[in-house]
């Protein structure tokens, strides 16, 4: 298994790190499994999802919500 390093915000928040539990590249989403066992689902563009395979470590940096705008 490789360790991939995935940057998905300028501004770095909390960093998740776990294994790749599934890759759905049609809708643009990675699900993995974080070190402390909770799920988390991520956007990425096709590709760093590409990249991936489900069984690979990664460290992701999650950013914060955004307010939508009108």
């Amino acid at each position: 298994m490789k360790k991939t390093w995935i940057g998905l915000a300028v501004v770095a928040a909390e960093r998740i790190e776990g294994t790749v539990t599934s890759v759905d590249a049609k809708n643009g989403m990675v699900t993995l499994r974080g070190n402390d066992g909770q799920i988390h689902s991520f956007r990425g563009d096709a590709g760093t999802l590409n990249d991936l395979k489900v069984g690979d470590r990664v460290t992701l940096n999650k950013r914060g919500q955004v307010a939508p705008t009108r």
